[in-house]
Order: structure tokens, then C-alpha cells, then sequence
């Protein structure tokens, strides 16, 4: 059984390293059941939150009904979310982390972990 559960698990981290397009829980569904046939949704479900719980995978919140997105890159980063298409970038900027610190240090707390997203509109829908 436990290995069984490796295995579906590397299917998923796969996936998620094969598609950096941020694939909704459906989509990293629809994407394992075509690797393996036996794969259910409840087993895709767990192990996914059992990877965000990890440190894993990033769970961005999407700006539609679709629920989240899941990210593999879980180096410090911001995502912008298109109000329009729902297309999610990545924006790596120099300044993240001392931007952390900065509001860990003026309000006196521990950040344990941040996820900033921002919501606006992509290259593609502004034209």
C-alpha cells in the first residue's frame, strides 16, 4: 500500500514539474489519470494537500470558481492572478524576501511562511 502511495505521489510531482502553468486540482486529476487509470480523485486530493501541509507545493487561490492552483516552485515568489483570463504568472523579484523581513521586523512578528498574490490584468488581455 505505502508504496503504491509513492508512486501516485510522484505521478503528481511530475505533473505539477511537467505543467508550471499553476493546474487547478482538476486539471492535476485529469493529467494523473492519464498516467495511471487507477488513480482516484480522493488519493490525487490527499496526497496534493498532504504536499502543500509538506512545504511542497504552493495552493494559490484563484481569482474565479475554480478554487485553487498549485504551485511546485515553492522558492520565495509572487503570483499575479489576470482578472480576465485567470492566467497566473510568476514575478520573481530581488526584494521579496527583504520585503518579508521588513514587515516581520515593523510589526514585531515571525513570518513563518507568505504567499502574496496579486490580482490585475496580463499582458495578453491588455491588448
Amino acid at each position: 500500500m505505502n508504496q503504491r502511495n509513492t508512486k501516485q505521489k510522484e505521478i503528481i510531482l511530475k505533473i505539477l514539474d511537467e505543467n508550471r502553468i499553476h493546474p487547478t486540482m482538476q486539471e492535476i486529476y485529469d493529467l494523473a489519470k492519464k498516467e495511471d487509470q487507477n488513480i482516484g480523485q480522493a488519493t490525487v486530493y490527499r496526497n496534493i494537500n498532504k504536499l502543500v501541509e509538506d512545504g511542497m507545493v504552493i495552493k494559490i487561490p484563484s481569482v474565479g470558481e475554480e478554487g485553487y492552483h498549485y504551485d511546485i516552485n515553492n522558492h520565495p515568489h509572487t503570483h499575479l492572478v489576470c482578472n480576465s483570463c485567470g492566467k497566473i504568472i510568476d514575478i520573481f523579484e530581488n526584494d521579496y524576501e527583504k520585503f518579508i523581513k521588513k514587515i516581520a521586523s515593523n510589526n514585531s512578528v515571525i513570518i513563518k511562511k507568505s504567499l502574496l498574490v496579486l490580482e490585475g490584468i496580463c499582458n495578453n488581455c491588455k491588448k
